[in-house]
């Protein structure tokens, strides 16, 4: 990484309060999910309502009220796992990633493949921009890009094999005070589509700045442009609890 990366990186990282965040260990998130592909999918709200609590030191995370009140799952990235009212295991998927090989947009997922999905993502919206700093990752700057008359730096971030998240290149911009605006990526599990994230409404944590109002459109490659006429997945954050 050069220093101008390295530089970028850093204002990034203090932007969204990284010295505040190095001090916790887990995360707690009152949400609303809503959107078109959990329709696609063959569900209806299952995300509605929800708590999401995550480790922030490693990808483990679980779901509160997903799919029904007093439903519960767990997420790692070779299991996860659903548990009804009283506790009972109800449905679980063993190396999750492998069941998606042959998926597309319209393929329909069980309740774990789900699982997988959101929990995945969630996890790295909530540790984005801090998940940069994982062993194994590399990042490289790109020219800046005008996203409707406001300039936004880029960032090139391949992940490593093995950590579960959209893509291994994803593509990241930051405003001039350094908080992510818009997030680029091509997701295995719909079949490589391309899909853009659209970060506003930012609130502070606990010290830690999180966008709290997050918008998923499709990409459109040729032009890197986005159709906002509907949204792939919506993301209203409630409120957030570091510790």
């Amino acid at each position: 990484m050069n220093t101008s990366t390295q530089e970028l990186v850093n204002t990034v990282i203090k932007a969204h309060g990284g010295e505040s965040a190095s001090k916790f260990q887990n995360v707690k998130i009152h949400t609303n999910i809503g959107g078109l592909v959990w329709g696609m999918k063959g569900y209806e709200n299952p995300l509605e309502d929800v708590i999401f609590e995550g480790s922030l030191t490693e990808q483990k995370s679980g779901w509160k009220n997903i799919f029904k009140e007093g439903y519960k799952s767990t997420f790692e990235p070779n299991k996860v796992q659903l548990f009804d009212e009283n506790g009972n295991l109800i449905d679980e998927l063993i190396n999750p990633r492998e069941s998606f090989e042959v998926h597309t947009v319209e393929t329909p997922w069980t309740r774990a493949q789900l699982i997988y999905f959101s929990s995945y993502a969630t996890w790295n919206y909530t540790t984005t921009p801090f998940n940069f700093l994982i062993p194994g990752v590399e990042i490289n700057q790109l020219d800046s890009w005008n996203e409707n008359g406001e300039i936004l730096d880029r960032l090139e971030v391949i992940y490593p094999e093995g950590f579960a998240t959209h893509s291994k290149r994803q593509i990241f911009y930051f405003n001039e005070n350094g908080l992510l605006k818009r997030q680029d990526y091509w997701p295995e599990v719909l079949g490589g589509s391309s899909a853009t994230q659209i970060i506003e409404d930012y609130k502070n944590f606990n010290g830690v700045n999180t966008g709290t109002k997050r918008n998923i459109y499709v990409l459109n490659d040729s032009d890197n442009s986005y159709n906002t006429d509907f949204s792939l997945v919506t993301i209203d954050i409630l409120d957030v609890t570091f510790e």
